[in-house]
């Protein structure tokens, strides 16, 4: 894996950690039957372990259902068979935190497949709870085009689809929370209503706003529904994004007072340490005439440090709610907001974050403000050149004070959509979309692709030329200068430049299979910059891996099951080349593998019929003994100065061989295995795949193991070997 904030599998943290869950077992009586939306105060029996159970039809979309309580609880889920005769660890599910709320979600592209049928929900004790401590529970299900949910505290985006220019959502209030919050995107906008229904005949309407805040002084707790509406002529978009974040009753957060900073001046506020306050927001007030300010934040620390700017009210979810940001891995970072017509007048929130430094970190915010008319704007001073539309640009991005190159945009009268993409770059870049007026930002791509693109759709097609600007943005310091090219065009996206060679693939028929084996081993991404490495092992790109490289932080082990981001080397002393994409065929947890297969190109183009991409064989770990030579083959995160590292070969031999109830589970190596090595190839002397490195064990990285191929399931091996060449 890439990053240390994914996890392993749970079957291998059951397999080697010595704290097994308790083997609580549930009372005898039968359990709850619970219904759709409707939420339940009980509390746990005085056998410790409350169970109840939903029915889930054969039309359902998803499950989810939440626990909330004052004291510490844990949430399972099993499919079929009832939970009181069997121990806890073997739901299907489960939620274990220190958080009073739990919740789990059972829907396609989770972790645990949806299934028709009986349901089964068990609530026990955890750390400080005791035996008749009282709890809420509530069980939804998304039936068909009916109404998706949205829970509190899971932290991540739920995308609702809209029909007729309305959407709708359920969601829930916990009688444990002191607040809870909803943030929309895509709604506000002229003529859009909302109107929010919830328990006893509770009821609030009106325009639709950015975010919708219950206090539970006011709101009563349970469930609600969010019903969005626009008039005729004023669409919705086709989806909307929406999270739902609360604060608990239970757990006093310290509320950081919000210092004036006025233009002229500084302050310096303290990250990190202690405390452990690794973000602030200052307000910026900002009086009419102003053509723009510029912040600068310094640290003699020369920590990094990010900025984000969004006027009228504090940011709640980064970058997704910035109007303006400065994101560099620089050691320092100037941000300046205005353009053509200057700021609007009003209060500016700047929060600023401490992304990585050791111990307390003093950063100092300077403000200074420009008179109208002074002829400089987000994209600097002057004018930033031209893009012409429907032709490739060649460009350069230095990682300095900016790192940002701009370009100006000119939209005619009557466009429906506008589109950019970015293209040959040599290390990951990102794209920003600006208005010129004030130089906000309306679009931004920041993905882990060395390609990217923008698509912005106008509601309205504009009566006249609307003018913007283009960023092509580095945030990697390390990476001095990047060249790309780009291009724009209007009402469909830009057709590929004619000299693009695509995939670009290192010459490895007919070199020694070292290179080969060099060849076949590929960097995987997925959202958020994670990921690690896999091995392809068919012409056509089925790939190997660790089921932990997939997974996505903060979810809970779910993995990402579309899209993933596939790059073979075109070179080997330089960074692979982010050329396909992958979706996940099979995936098993308890082992952490999984298997995927290549289903386009990065483009969406699918993969050309004579198409062979470098692969390797499968070997037998059988056969492998204490001393035997091998090879790891991957891309770790750590071992160069770019932001991605070309594939790395280390060697070692068997260090030893570990088996569990007789069954092999571990192959041993003194080859060294970093971050980001996970889900590569460990090889033979014959250089085929034996083994599939694992960097991490659960929460801790650990050194020199790897899964054998013994433990790759029969039926996949069939598949692999079906399209392997005979």
């Amino acid at each position: 894996m890439r990053t240390g904030t994914s996890t392993a599998g749970l079957g291998l943290l059951l397999a080697l950690c010595v704290c097994l869950v308790p083997a609580a077992r549930l009372h005898a009586a039968e359990p709850v039957n619970l219904e759709d939306g409707v939420a339940r105060t009980v509390s746990l029996p005085g056998t410790g372990v409350w169970s109840g159970r939903i029915r889930v039809p054969d039309d359902a979309k998803a499950l989810a259902v939440a626990v909330c309580s004052e004291r510490n609880v844990d949430l399972y889920l099993r499919h079929g068979q009832a939970l009181k005769a069997t121990r806890l660890e073997d739901a299907d599910l489960s939620s274990r935190s220190t958080s009073p709320l739990e919740t789990v979600r059972v829907a396609p592209g989770e972790t645990v497949p949806l299934r028709p049928g009986d349901w089964h929900v068990a609530v026990a004790p955890a750390g400080n709870a005791d035996r008749g401590a009282r709890f809420e529970l509530v069980a939804f299900v998304d039936r068909g085009r009916g109404t998706p949910t949205v829970l509190p505290g899971e932290d991540v985006d739920r995308t609702i689809e809209v029909h007729r220019d309305r959407a709708e959502l359920r969601t829930f209030l916990p009688t444990h929370a002191r607040s809870m919050t909803l943030r929309l995107d895509g709604v506000s906008r002229s003529g859009v209503r909302y109107r929010l229904d919830g328990p006893r005949e509770y009821r609030r309407s009106g325009a639709a706003p950015r975010s919708i805040v219950l206090q539970r002084a006011d709101s009563p707790a349970g469930p609600y529904t969010l019903d969005i509406r626009a008039p005729a002529g004023t669409p919705l978009p086709a989806t909307m994004r929406v999270r739902a974040t609360w604060e608990s009753a239970t757990e006093e957060k310290p509320r950081l007072p919000m210092p004036l900073l006025r233009p002229g001046t500084s302050l310096t506020l303290q990250l990190g340490g202690e405390a452990g306050v690794t973000s602030r927001t200052v307000r910026i007030p900002v009086p009419a005439g102003t053509g723009g300010i510029e912040i600068d934040a310094t640290n003699p620390a020369r920590a990094d440090v990010d900025l984000y700017v969004r006027r009228g009210g504090p940011l709640e979810a980064g970058d997704e709610d910035a109007d303006y940001f400065a994101l560099s891995s620089a050691p320092f970072e100037a941000l300046y907001l205005g353009g053509v017509r200057g700021l609007s007048t009003g209060t500016y929130y700047c929060e600023v974050v401490l992304v990585e430094g050791k111990g307390s970190v003093p950063v100092t915010l300077a403000v200074r403000s420009y008179p109208s008319g002074t002829g400089r704007g987000t994209w600097g001073e002057g004018e930033p050149p031209q893009l012409k539309l429907d032709s490739w640009t060649r460009g350069r991005v230095e990682a300095g004070r900016a790192g940002v190159t701009w370009y100006d945009i000119v939209v005619p009268a009557g466009t429906r959509s506008f589109h950019a993409l970015l293209l040959g770059a040599s290390a990951p870049l990102d794209l920003v979309l600006a208005r010129k007026t004030d130089g906000s930002i309306m679009r931004r791509s920041l993905t882990a692709r060395v390609d990217e693109r923008i698509d912005h759709t106008f509601s309205t097609p504009p009566d006249g030329p609307r003018l913007f600007v283009l960023g092509v943005m580095n945030r990697n310091a390390l990476e001095r200068v990047v060249d790309f090219r780009v291009a724009i065009s209007l009402n469909g996206p830009p057709k590929l430049p004619k000299d693009l060679v695509w995939p670009p693939l290192i010459n490895w028929q007919g070199r020694s299979p070292t290179v080969r084996a060099a060849a076949s081993t590929v960097e995987l991404t997925v959202r958020d910059n994670a990921g690690g490495s896999g091995t392809c092992v068919t012409p056509r790109g089925r790939i190997l891996t660790c089921r932990h490289v997939l997974e996505i932080a903060g979810q809970k082990g779910r993995i990402q099951r579309k899209d993933v981001l596939v790059a073979f080397p075109s070179r080997l002393d330089e960074p692979p080349v982010q050329s396909f994409l992958a979706r996940v065929t099979a995936d098993d947890r308890k082992k952490d593998l999984a298997l995927l297969e290549i289903t386009s190109d990065v483009f969406g183009r699918p993969l050309p019929k004579d198409l062979v991409l470098p692969w390797m064989p499968l070997g037998d770990a059988a056969g492998l003994e204490l001393g035997d030579p091998v090879m790891v083959f991957g891309y770790p995160s750590e071992g160069s100065e770019r932001s991605r590292t070309p594939v790395i070969l280390t060697r070692g031999t068997i260090s030893g061989l570990e088996a569990v109830g007789g069954a092999p589970r571990w192959i041993k190596t003194d080859a060294w295995i970093g971050l980001g090595h996970s889900g590569g190839s460990l090889v033979d002397a014959g250089m085929r795949l034996v083994g599939i490195p694992a960097a991490t064990l659960g929460q801790s990285e650990v050194l020199g193991l790897a899964v054998p191929m013994s433990l790759v399931p029969a039926a996949w091996k069939l598949l692999i070997l079906k399209d392997q060449p005979k």
